[in-house]
């Protein structure tokens, strides 16, 4: 009743897990991840044994097929499951019970592996290794383009309702706050890849931006500038990245564009043009900037 894929990128140090379902709320039972450690997806007739005491077993050291290969051991029912590991040093193990509900299987690729069941034909899975193996770029995007290819290619033979993203740092940082990239779930949607798709972009504007606010307030407004997101229509973003933007070009002295972005604040969330004169009365950002930029 799901497809899904797993993924330890390399390049970027980040390792994710990616489902769809026609099944309400997919990311409460399929994903599982531990940063630093490895992750797990569970399906088919799903037990949440695997991802729970899997992770148990990755933080223990096991490798993923250790770690499978045990939790199989003592499942009173293994073939009623479809389960895929990764380990935090890219090792990857994955298993489709006898008694997965066809169209069933999985396919191990270089980086990654699928798998799915009750969906329209083998294309299914295959479709996303390959859609992920020629991707490149941020992961959770690559995740999304497998997706994507598995929907393309038949999908759920039952449609669509849910999808997930998970994806961690392969690596623990020392500040667990920050090992979780994107965790992204839409539980009960038409098209919900559409909307994972729409979430994972945001995610990736609002996070660049929010790391961008906390440099220029570190006093770094330039190397800020730097790491703010290319594509920007105002008239698309959330209020709150067009108020960060603008100050924090407003801190690196290009006041034009931060009273541009301002005005087009004021218009759009009145609100919210109230509410950034507090960051001067909280001592965020000089009183002076904010009187500059903000239209009256």
């Amino acid at each position: 009743m799901t497809y899904s894929i797993i993924a330890r990128d390399p390049e970027t140090g980040y390792m994710g897990v990616a489902t769809q379902s026609q099944a309400f709320a997919v990311g409460a039972s399929v994903p599982w991840a531990a940063p630093g450690y490895g992750l797990v997806a569970t399906q088919s007739m799903g037990e949440p044994m695997y991802g729970d005491l899997g992770l148990d077993a990755l933080r223990a050291g096991l490798t993923a097929t250790e770690a499978l290969r045990a939790l199989r051991s003592v499942d009173p029912h293994p073939e009623r499951r479809q389960v895929g590991m990764v380990d935090t040093y890219g090792g990857i193990d994955i298993y489709t019970g006898d008694a997965c509900v066809s169209a069933a299987g999985h396919l191990v690729g270089d980086s990654c592996a699928a798998l799915a069941n009750i969906v329209r034909g083998p294309r299914v899975w295959e479709s996303m290794v390959e859609a992920y193996e020629k991707s490149t770029g941020w992961l959770p995007r690559r995740l999304v383009a497998a997706l994507e290819a598995a929907e393309a290619a038949g999908g759920d033979e039952r449609g669509q309702r849910s999808a997930a993203i998970l994806v961690v740092r392969a690596e623990r940082s020392g500040r667990p706050w920050r090992d979780t990239v994107a965790d992204l779930r839409i539980d009960d949607h038409p098209e919900p890849l559409v909307e994972i798709s729409r979430m994972v972009e945001h995610n990736w504007r609002y996070h660049r931006t929010v790391m961008a606010f906390e440099l220029a307030l570190d006093g770094r407004p330039d190397e800020a500038v730097g790491q703010l997101p290319d594509d920007v229509n105002v008239a698309e973003q959330d209020s709150d990245l067009i108020l960060w933007r603008a100050i924090i070009l407003a801190l690196a002295g290009r006041l034009d564009e931060a009273r541009q972005l301002a005005a087009a604040l004021a218009e759009q969330a009145p609100d919210f043009a109230a509410v950034a004169r507090r960051f001067g009365e909280a001592g965020l950002v000089e009183p002076e900037i904010l009187r500059t930029i903000l239209p009256e």
